[in-house]
């Protein structure tokens, strides 16, 4: 009797082991599409500010109407004041807001608010660090995300002291 259990057992685990095929493995788990990158740090940090985020908009910014709930993709947990830098990416779950989909990205900024609540006023926000486009630091750079694409590798510096063009609505 204990025999016929022992060679039941052992038939049962080697179908267990041989029917594996690594459907759980994480390696072929969906990736979320998305991005993220190092932003750096130099000058003096305003002891006025209150928050300080990434913030990434799919649509450009080309008019104060396009800073809106429905062209915001990302907003990163606030970045400590005084940080040297900064690592985010789209995919971290302590973000205040992440719903990057395939597609154009057309404005990845870093932004410092006075106040000590998030709004989406714009005249709220200072823009202090932005993703430039290739050879051209006078230009937003956008970037292209694929499905199943994680995109390394988008930085930003932060210059205090020569600050990004600002989008409009700011001064």
């Amino acid at each position: 009797m204990y025999m016929r259990l022992l060679i039941v057992c052992l038939l049962f685990s080697c179908f267990l082991i041989s029917s594996c095929d690594e459907g759980l493995s994480p390696d072929l788990a969906d990736v979320r599409p998305g991005f993220g990158g190092t932003v750096t740090f130099s000058g003096d940090w305003n002891p006025e500010i209150n928050q300080t985020h990434v913030v990434v908009f799919r649509d450009p910014l080309l008019s104060i109407e396009d800073f809106n709930v429905f062209n915001l993709s990302f907003v990163s947990e606030a970045i400590p004041n005084g940080s040297l830098s900064y690592s985010y990416s789209t995919l971290d779950t302590t973000a205040l807001i992440s719903t990057v989909e395939p597609g154009e990205i057309s404005y990845i900024a870093v932004a410092q608010s006075l106040t000590d609540t998030i709004t989406l006023s714009r005249e709220n926000w200072i823009v202090v660090g932005l993703y430039f486009a290739e050879n051209d630091s006078t230009q937003p750079g956008s970037i292209d995300v694929d499905e199943g694409e994680f995109i390394n590798n988008i930085n930003i510096h932060c210059d205090f002291n020569n600050p990004p063009p600002q989008p409009p609505g700011g001064e």
